[in-house]
């Protein structure tokens, strides 16, 4: 479970982006974040990741307060989040089959398990083929997948 309660973040010279927000998404739950340019939209998924500390109100994800959580225990924490950025975050070094796996290399899962759930989701996107490929020889679409 994600819990906003009365979240607030301001920026220097540029005001309050967000005010007093709260919402809740229940474990298990997919959530999508709509809203006009400027909305902070990006800003609620950079607080949820602890890329950034809110100005004001609390933050709990399976009812931990993490906006306490210390510089070192933020990498344990975004284990236990899926988000998907605007941006991508590719790694341009790696292979579309190492972008895909870092995730369950990260969450422990042994080679096997990775090899068959890297497939399988790259299977599944249209993207069988492309593993030993790297971003930078990918479509915006393609990489997007």
């Amino acid at each position: 479970m994600l819990r906003f309660d009365q979240v607030s973040k301001r920026y220097p010279g540029s005001g309050e982006v967000l005010k007093n927000v709260s919402f809740t998404v229940e474990r298990g739950r997919m959530a999508f974040i709509t809203g006009h340019s400027g909305a902070g939209k990006s800003t609620v998924l950079r607080l949820a990741a602890m890329m950034e500390r809110p100005t004001r109100g609390n933050i709990l994800l399976a009812d931990k307060n993490i906006t306490r959580i210390s510089a070192h225990g933020v990498p344990f924490l975004r284990r236990r989040l899926g988000l998907i950025f605007q941006d991508y975050r590719l790694l341009y070094d790696r292979t579309v089959f190492d972008n895909v796996a870092l995730p369950l290399l990260i969450a422990g899962f042994g080679p096997d398990e990775i090899e068959r759930r890297t497939r399988a989701a790259l299977n599944k996107v249209g993207l069988a083929g492309f593993e030993r490929r790297y971003p930078v020889t990918l479509s915006g679409g393609e990489q997007q997948r």
